[in-house]
């Protein structure tokens, strides 16, 4: 079983619309039960928050339901996750700070590293823009997580 971490600044927009879509994903090729999906925040702020119903509403367009409640990041997800991926280089670099040997930090990746579309760009928050941001973000979020199950062999 691969187990996969998404992260983001506060776990209410890009995380788990990641980890929904993923398991979303994962469930209609029939391989659900060979992975483990979660996702986290850096931030505390919204810890036990649902997510934004902006990010619910552009999943649900894609016909993706999220169900979650915000999370921090704890150190113990270094143990505990195969892959920590993360929707920035700011958020990489908080969680390498949090590292305490070598192959926890080669966990640590950017989630766009698996987009054919969008390698290496942050995924940038829409929590303050206006218009369709939600819903540009839901396209980076798909390709991210087809990208992952394509190179998993999934």
């Amino acid at each position: 079983m691969t187990s996969i971490l998404f992260v983001c600044m506060a776990n209410i927009c890009r995380s788990p619309a990641l980890a929904a879509t993923l398991r979303h994903l994962a469930a209609q090729k029939g391989v659900a039960d060979r992975l483990k999906i979660d996702s986290c925040g850096i931030g505390w702020f919204h810890v036990g928050q649902h997510p934004d119903p902006r990010t619910f509403e552009a999943a649900k367009k894609k016909g993706i339901f999220i169900d979650h409640r915000s999370q921090q990041f704890r150190e113990a997800f270094l143990d505990e996750f195969d892959l920590i991926l993360t929707v920035d280089s700011m958020i990489a670099e908080q969680i390498k700070l949090r590292v305490k040997k070598p192959s926890q930090a080669s966990k640590v990746r950017l989630v766009t590293d698996f987009s054919t579309k969008f390698r290496g760009q942050p995924m940038l928050d829409p929590y303050y823009m206006n218009g369709p941001g939600f819903d540009d973000m839901m396209e980076m979020v798909i390709d991210c997580c087809e990208g992952i199950l394509k190179e998993h062999g999934i």
